[in-house]
């Protein structure tokens, strides 16, 4: 009942205004980095002999796994951050942390188009760091996903209004760093035999990171980059990453791209599992028309879990602007899934709850669109435990 304070290893690194690295004096040791060790409820560290009014990167390393609370008022620090922190997780957080702020603040209402601009800047240097790893520079360039936003946003959440709100910060990124995109899309191709190693891996990472903020913004050049990505591809990677381009562009292109993916990999089934997927994933307008009909391919089967989740999954989780259209069709669809797999497989079909199950943080109209879909799965007769637990547990909120 009486908590006592434990100790607390905190990292910290010091930066000035400019991104340059900055030492500092703790006690008698001058260093670029200390480990500052809590021991009681309460303490006060002072670092002398700082050069400049400096930011603070905290918790290097990951010295501990604490929760950290930034003083309001410190955007300013973050943008240091992610342009230059010598610790790559605190670079790639403060990117999080900007971009998840950015979106949530134009998604209701109020934009920040300096902060934007400020982003992409910051962004531009962290990926203009040769110093780290190809890999690192494609995650630092991924925004939050639109089901994490929706998470974070305080209620009602508007799922439309968020996505509009990522690709205005996706098409702001673009546009700053359009010639780097370009520049690393093009030099990171590569001739050499696949490898699964690591270097390799990051190239690939990357170069399908910066195809996916290109096609952003909409354009001939575009759409023939992203077209030549899928036909000289070398390996599934990068097809996938061609393929997911084309998806964003849509049209007779991307289909025809399907086609031909399908009929290099249809005796693959775990990447068709991903053909599957990037189709529940396309935010075209008419994708649910989509999945419906992919419900009747001769390789969608109930019966098997991973081609189920990632058709039905991929949809109802990984494409939430359309899941939640206010029609109610898409919560329509994942019902009559759940339904439908429930006397095959219950433990799936409990999984599949999910997305409906929080129902109450959504927009008035949506939010009664949702509880209706969990009164018809509840009131279904022959309703497994599985599913029952789950879906009585959602309504009671």
């Amino acid at each position: 009942p009486t908590k006592s304070p434990v100790p607390i290893p905190v990292r910290v690194g010091l930066l000035s205004p400019h991104g340059d690295h900055l030492s500092s004096k703790l006690g008698t040791r001058m260093a670029s980095e200390h480990v500052l060790v809590l021991t009681e409820a309460e303490q006060t560290f002072t670092l002398t002999e700082v050069a400049t009014q400096p930011v603070v990167s905290a918790l290097r390393g990951f010295s501990a796994p604490v929760t950290l609370r930034r003083p309001n008022g410190t955007p300013n620090d973050l943008y240091v951050l992610l342009s230059a922190d010598a610790d790559l997780f605190n670079r790639w957080e403060a990117g999080q942390i900007l971009a998840r702020d950015l979106i949530l603040s134009r998604a209701s209402g109020a934009p920040d188009e300096t902060g934007e601009a400020r982003f992409a800047a910051a962004l531009g240097k962290s990926l203009a760091d040769e110093t780290a790893d190809h890999a690192f520079r494609a995650l630092v360039l991924n925004l939050p996903s639109e089901s994490d936003l929706a998470l974070l946003a305080p209620a009602p959440v508007d799922p439309a209004a968020l996505r509009d709100a990522r690709e205005a910060l996706r098409s702001r990124v673009s546009a700053h760093l359009g010639e780097m995109l370009r520049t690393l899309h093009m030099t990171l191709q590569s001739a050499d035999e696949f490898s699964p190693d690591g270097e390799q891996a990051g190239r690939r990472a990357l170069r399908n990171m910066a195809l996916d903020l290109i096609v952003a913004l909409p354009s001939a050049d575009a759409t023939a980059r992203a077209k030549g990505h899928f036909k000289g591809s070398g390996n599934m990677t990068d097809q996938m990453g061609g393929l997911s381009a084309l998806s964003q562009i849509g049209g007779a292109t991307f289909d025809e791209a399907l086609a031909e993916f399908y009929a290099k990999w249809k005796e693959e089934p775990l990447v068709i599992d991903k053909w599957f997927s990037i189709q529940a994933r396309c935010p075209a307008p008419d994708t649910l028309g989509r999945v419906l009909g992919l419900t009747a391919h001769p390789d969608f089967d109930i019966r098997n879990p991973n081609r189920l989740r990632s058709l039905v999954q991929g949809f109802s989780i990984g494409n939430p602007a359309l899941f939640h259209d206010p029609s109610g069709a898409g919560y329509r669809f994942l019902a009559d899934q759940i339904l439908a797999v429930d006397g095959v497989n219950p433990s799936v079909a409990a999984r599949l709850v999910e997305p409906l199950s929080g129902w109450a943080r959504y927009l008035p109209g949506l939010s009664s669109l949702m509880r209706a879909e969990l009164d018809r799965i509840a009131n279904a007769n022959s309703l497994s435990k599985n599913v029952t637990e789950i879906v009585t547990r959602a309504i009671g909120g």
